[in-house]
């Protein structure tokens, strides 16, 4: 069973666009804050940005300052159509990691890739969702199912307070998720590893009413 830890502020990570073209330059919005508020504050020398092609190749990605200073920004070129796996992940004593996955090319569909790296959220199948669409997320620290950890989820129009959504995942680490609004949908994990405290988010962006 995962110890279960208080929900904290984490970093999470929305595309500048909904649909990139092969060639283009992709940027990423690192952001940090609380339940999709972002509130700045991140400090980029504790960060490190990479990005997985389709082909599973490891590509160079750096963090800059937006022009607004509110926030930072992750770009990259892309080659192959397909999808590409960003990630951005904080230094080993923050223990915190952000995904989001980043279609190029026209109806793009995939799969969610472990990477193995720390505690993720990995999604099943992906392509673009609707509400009362499903998707079926994976739990892992350093690839092993996280049973029972606690699933939070929010998306960046919901008015209320906190997290609209709590889920427990079963004992291979998988909850399914039905979208039940439009907009960019953040998946947050928080737990305790010997004796600190972890986090991992994922944005599944653009949920279409």
């Amino acid at each position: 069973m995962t110890e279960q830890a208080k929900v904290r502020h984490a970093i999470w990570l929305e595309p500048t666009h909904l649909h990139f073209h092969h060639g283009d330059n992709i940027e990423v919005k690192v952001l940090w804050g609380l339940a999709m508020h972002s509130e700045g504050g991140v400090n980029p020398d504790l960060l490190k940005g990479y990005v997985i092609d389709p082909n599973g190749v490891e590509l160079p990605a750096q963090i800059t300052p937006a022009p607004d200073g509110l926030h930072y920004v992750l770009a990259f070129s892309c080659g192959h159509e397909g999808m590409y796996t960003v990630q951005v992940e904080s230094d080993a004593a923050s223990g915190q990691w952000a995904r989001v996955l980043v279609p190029v090319g026209h109806h793009v569909h995939g799969h969610g890739k472990a990477l193995n790296r720390g505690m993720e959220i990995v999604p099943g199948t992906y392509g673009e969702f609707h509400p009362g669409d499903a998707v079926v997320l994976t739990v892992l620290n350093n690839g092993i199912p996280m049973a029972g950890a606690r699933v939070r989820a929010t998306y960046h129009l919901y008015e209320g307070t906190g997290f609209a959504h709590s889920l427990t995942a079963d004992d291979q680490g998988r909850v399914q998720f039905v979208f039940d609004a439009r907009g960019h949908w953040l998946f947050q994990v928080d737990s305790v590893m010997d004796n600190r405290q972890i986090t991992a988010t994922l944005v599944i962006p653009g949920v279409r009413g």
